[in-house]
């Protein structure tokens, strides 16, 4: 095929383009499926800055690979990309997805080199992807007890029982929807569980986020929680006195917070002098707000101030371990409330919730629920710091797919749902057009068995053979174990969403990929035409 070169970019067309896109995409797929399964093989990636990393994540490997080429790296970070919305949507799943999605790219590139239409195939795999779309729902288990989920944290940490334990007691005592923090820690990894608050409402401004970072951070600050606006600096100057002679920091929860107002608490924090951080809590009405702010009082063990000028005293404001602040959302993490007035407010705002219209029903159900908000705090240990980032990202594959568990149900695990799932492909009916699609996912559908065979070092011939005989669609080979047997039982789960926008994503990349006839890429010595000089004018 022609090159064509343009003063900006090279048009790259055909099989050659695919070819080049190929490249970054297999080399992607062959360094990350290493990592699959529970006998995934460990990845050493390189740092700029010498301290380099080994892990068995795979979206962490999937992330690194970059390639030289200009195009094979378009490849490969359509093949990150892709991974990454796996993992946004399942929590998990992002080796699989990349598997699918290369193997069908690859496969796929060799019936179009032998003169099929791309545009066939692609309409055949979308509709062998509905059709084992359909499958996977009917054969999902929705109804998860303690010991499936504890399983689904096993499987999904790479079988690490410390790493494991800590993922099911943060689930059961918070529950699917708390907010789990990971710091660094010593050489084990533990686990503290504390009361915490979440407030959808951000900082005043960017300049208050911590350098090179998006977030603000506030180790043992101190809390005003005031339901009067305020407006002139005079009113809060003797608190930040007030807290400045402890060397802590101050967290600012008010109805509102001037210009002015907000210009000097920037100004205090941006110099050092104390450091800050405010939010506001408007609301739909005065009472609105109110009733907010005397919700995080409790929650803070504050006083809730109508007057600012009348906090004279340190115990008049609240405590926490630690305050998140982004530009979206507030994160308070250890307050030490008082739990006879946390029950009396919830009463309170439960008899008002069987007063309330639909609309104001919600907003009630919203604030009772943050009374129960608890989070998890995980220091993350290892006896080095490479041991500290692989059992951390063990750490979130493992809460990501417990939570996805219990939001979407269970499959058989091991790459056996997918193997299964593959034989119903030989009944479905299709225009025989379409039929090297269906037949193409059949082929991608049995390789995620064969990868988690071949890193456990076993021979996976006679293991697919036997699983395609087999009518009990939860009988599967465990790798780990090296034998046979009902996964569920077995404590070898996949999460139903992790293994279902797996094959979206890949499927979705790998048509995409394989129905390419062009590629543009940049001029390397490409520099932006020069704009026309502005030229003295005289009136």
């Amino acid at each position: 095929m022609k090159l064509y070169k343009f003063s900006t970019s090279h048009i790259i067309f055909g099989n050659k383009a695919r070819q080049r896109l190929l490249l970054g995409v297999s080399e992607v797929k062959k360094a990350g499926v290493l990592t699959l399964g529970p006998q995934g093989r460990n990845v050493i990636i390189e740092s700029e800055t010498g301290n380099h990393r080994s892990t068995k994540d795979g979206v962490t490997v999937v992330k690194n690979v970059m390639m030289k080429d200009r195009l094979s790296e378009m490849g490969a970070a359509m093949i990150r990309q892709s991974s990454s919305q796996t993992n946004k949507f399942a929590g998990d799943g992002t080796t699989t997805s990349a598997l699918i999605a290369a193997n069908i790219f690859e496969i796929g590139q060799k019936y179009v080199q032998a003169g099929h239409n791309p545009i066939y195939i692609t309409r055949g795999l979308k509709e062998a992807k509905n059709k084992v779309l359909e499958y996977l729902e009917e054969i999902k288990t929705i109804e998860i007890d303690d010991q499936l989920l504890y399983n689904v944290a096993k499987v999904s940490s790479n079988y690490d029982d410390n790493l494991t334990n800590i993922v099911f007691k943060a689930i059961k005592e918070i529950g699917v929807n708390g907010i789990v923090t990971i710091e660094p820690g010593g050489t084990d990894s533990v686990i503290q569980i504390q009361q915490g608050i979440q407030i959808l409402r951000g900082f005043m401004h960017e300049k208050f986020a911590d350098n090179g970072t998006i977030k603000c951070i506030l180790h043992y600050p101190f809390i005003l929680t005031s339901k009067e606006p305020i407006l002139q600096i005079k009113q809060i100057l003797p608190i930040l006195e007030l807290v400045k002679n402890t060397n802590s920091p101050l967290f600012i929860i008010a109805s509102d917070i001037s210009e002015e107002v907000m210009s000097q608490l920037l100004y205090n924090h941006t110099k050092d002098i104390i450091k800050v951080c405010a939010i506001t809590i408007p609301g739909m009405g005065q009472q609105f707000s109110n009733d907010l702010i005397d919700d995080f009082s409790i929650l803070c063990n504050s006083q809730s101030v109508e007057n600012v000028q009348s906090v004279k005293q340190l115990s008049q404001l609240g405590r926490a371990v630690k305050i998140e602040v982004s530009n979206t959302e507030t994160m308070i993490i250890g307050t030490s409330p008082d739990e006879q007035e946390i029950e009396n407010r919830k009463n309170l705002i439960k008899n008002q919730l069987e007063n309330s219209n639909n609309y104001s029903a919600q907003t009630l159900k919203d604030r009772l629920i943050r009374f129960d908000g608890r989070t998890a705090i995980v220091y993350i240990g290892g006896k080095s710091e490479i041991e500290m980032h692989e059992n951390r990202d063990k750490l979130v594959d493992s809460l990501n797919a417990t939570k996805s568990t219990l939001k979407n149900g269970i499959l058989p695990g091991g790459g056996t749902a997918l193997l299964h799932a593959s034989k119903l492909l030989d009944y479905l009916q299709i225009d025989p057009e379409y039929q090297l699609g269906v037949q193409l996912l059949q082929k991608t559908l049995r390789q995620p068995i064969k990868q988690l065979c071949r890193n456990a070092g076993i021979n996976e011939g006679q293991i697919i053979q036997a699983l395609l005989e087999e009518t009990d669609y939860n009988i599967g080979f465990d790798q780990k174990r090296s034998c046979f047997g009902n996964m569920i039982d077995l404590g070898v789960i996949d999460s139903f969403a992790v293994v279902k926008h797996s094959l979206l994503d890949g499927v979705s990349l790998g048509s995409m990929l394989l129905s390419t006839e062009a590629a543009i890429v940049l001029d390397k010595n490409y520099t932006p035409t020069a704009l026309n000089k502005y030229k003295k004018e005289a009136f």
